[in-house]
């Protein structure tokens, strides 16, 4: 099971937050990186993003990133 971000917040099941954080919730970072893989990012990623939403996402983010996230769309299409 892994959590799909939407527009409004959801709730977290907790198989997925047991399955979303490595290393039994121990976070690991060295020289300015996580210790996690790609996927262990992707997965922890996607959990956090549900919990907020995708709305608040975008309200929190630098007016610099959002700039950035548009393009990145338009170009995508």
């Amino acid at each position: 099971m892994e959590m799909i971000p939407k527009a409004e917040p959801q709730k977290i099941p907790f198989q997925v937050f047991e399955n979303s954080i490595p290393n039994e919730g121990k976070w690991e970072w060295i020289d300015g990186e996580l210790l996690f893989s790609d996927e262990e990012m992707r997965k922890a990623i996607l959990m956090l993003v549900s919990q907020i939403g995708l709305k608040k996402l975008i309200d929190i983010l630098p007016h610099e990133s959002r700039d950035e996230l548009e393009r990145l769309l338009r170009d995508k299409s």
